[in-house]
């Protein structure tokens, strides 16, 4: 009962809020996606130190951006409801 309550809740966001929470998530898959194909293009040889540590900050960056992107849609639904 809780969990559709909060889906219903998430579904009727304001038009910023809602902007920003798909933009965040596409942000975040995008990076993944782009970390998991440096990953694939990585050969075991210390010539590709900065490539895979560049892979590296790609997969670890995301989650951080999805709770700021979480956090300042929340903000901007709870502004424009009051």
């Amino acid at each position: 009962m809780k969990l559709r309550a909060i889906v219903n809740r998430m579904l009727h966001m304001s038009d910023p809020a809602w902007f920003i929470f798909i933009r965040s998530i596409q942000l975040s898959a995008f990076m993944l996606f782009c970390s998991f194909m440096l990953h694939l293009n990585i050969s075991c040889s210390l010539a590709h130190y900065t490539q895979y540590m560049t892979a590296q900050a790609l997969s670890e960056v995301p989650q951080g951006l999805l709770l700021i992107g979480i956090l300042a849609s929340a903000i901007l639904e709870d502004q424009s409801s009051r």
